[in-house]
């Protein structure tokens, strides 16, 4: 098997493990235990075709037991459909072709039991369309072949099915595809989200189970999504990975139109994420772990933020606008000022005399306010649609005033 499927082998295997041991959990869920148990029919296919891809069709050590349940339950479901079908259209022949039971499948005698499951195959596969209908799909019928010419070969039966090792590796691909979307993207996982709210534990460990790791390799990546507040994807946001604690740079990408981001080929360590674009707030996540071999997995969300920075000469006035500015009461405006301290005054027009009321801000010093409070002091209203500056000290000065939680 290739070291790519050996890796989602490795992370169904434990997925299921993991499963099993926290049934608990998923008690709750009467679906999930009869997903789980598909999955662990496909591994019984995949385990038994992978013997034939990495090996030869001589001499090949299949668990008949095992492939017989697997065949039997497989031709049993086709079975069903194919007859629910036939009885919808009152087709009498294509009945009794597929008219048994699990108790008249199991009594079934070993050296007969494939062609009985070869007849519901064929039956069913001449029929797929109006069966799909009816609860079966055409990958089960797919599996019931493949289970087919497994079990002829593990039973040694003389009209064995000849797999060739490609046709083999073909197939555990193929099975391995199915399991991961069908069984596990598509149900599993989504009945697992339910339980975040009530069980994060739980969450947390089967996604932990679910990640698949790299074996073989001694790099790892990072990749993810990037949305604003309103779920929209965000495209040329800048992911950096930095040292701890640094400036220095270990790798940089940007996310395309659908807001996804890839680094590959990472080294294993301590580092620090940072994610930035112009008009919002940067994201920061420090000490991240990354090991050989694993990816991890990242959804950010981004807040929109303004940034408004100038300079103010000694003994000047400057005016800002911020009329622009769609603020809502959880809107916090931070103000930073170096150089000197600085006078703000609420106005009502560019350039126009400063009000009455202000607050100063000393330099170095940083002050945060909400809309309410900046309102409250500076004396602003709905007319009142600039900032004035004025710099109050004995040097040049610089402000940096910034918007989050906007609109």
């Amino acid at each position: 098997m290739k070291t790519k499927s050996s890796n989602r082998v490795n992370m169904i295997n434990s997925t299921i493990g993991f499963s099993d041991a926290n049934t608990a959990a998923t008690a709750g869920i009467p679906s999930y235990a009869t997903i789980l148990a598909q999955v662990k029919s496909k591994m019984v296919l995949i385990n038994s075709m992978n013997q034939i891809g990495d090996g030869s069709t001589k001499g090949v050590t299949l668990d008949t037991n095992a492939l017989r349940k697997e065949m039997s339950t497989l031709a049993l479901k086709c079975a069903n459909a194919t007859l629910a079908f036939a009885n919808s259209t009152h087709n009498n022949t294509l009945a009794a072709l597929v008219n048994y039971s699990e108790s008249q499948l199991n009594r079934t005698k070993k050296e007969d039991i494939d062609d009985v499951c070869q007849a519901i195959h064929d039956a069913t596969n001449a029929n797929i369309a109006g069966a799909t209908n009816f609860g079966v799909v055409a990958s089960d019928v797919t599996d019931l072949q493949a289970a087919i010419d497994l079990y002829r070969i593990a039973s040694q039966n003389p009209r064995q099915a000849i797999i060739s090792k490609s046709q083999a590796k073909k197939q555990v691909t193929n099975m391995i595809r199915e399991v991961i979307d069908d069984l596990l993207v598509a149900q599993l996982d989504k009945m697992v989200n339910t339980l975040k709210p009530t069980n994060k534990t739980f969450w947390d460990g089967f996604r932990q189970a679910r990640e698949i790791l790299e074996l073989g390799t001694t790099t790892a990546k990072v990749r993810g999504t990037v949305l604003d507040d309103e779920d929209v994807p965000l495209k040329g946001v800048i992911f950096s990975i930095l040292e701890t604690g640094t400036e220095d740079e270990v790798a940089s990408v940007k996310s395309d139109n659908k807001g996804k981001f890839n680094a590959s080929k990472l080294k294993a360590g301590l580092f620090d994420f940072k994610w930035e674009l112009k008009g919002y707030k940067t994201i920061i996540e420090t000490e991240v772990k990354i090991s050989n071999g694993k990816e991890l997995k990242r959804k950010v969300v981004m807040e929109r933020e303004i940034v408004v920075e100038g300079d103010v000469p000694m003994g000047m006035i400057q005016n800002i606008s911020v009329n622009d500015v769609e603020g809502t009461p959880q809107t916090i405006i931070t103000v930073e000022v170096t150089g000197s301290a600085l006078r703000f005054y609420a106005s009502n027009m560019p350039n126009g005399a400063p009000g009455a009321a202000f607050f100063d801000v000393q330099a170095g010093q940083t002050v945060t306010k909400t809309v309410q409070e900046l309102i409250a002091l500076l004396g602003a209203n709905d007319t009142n649609k600039f900032v004035n500056v004025q710099n109050i000290g004995a040097m040049n000065g610089h402000y940096r005033i910034t918007f989050d939680n906007l609109k």
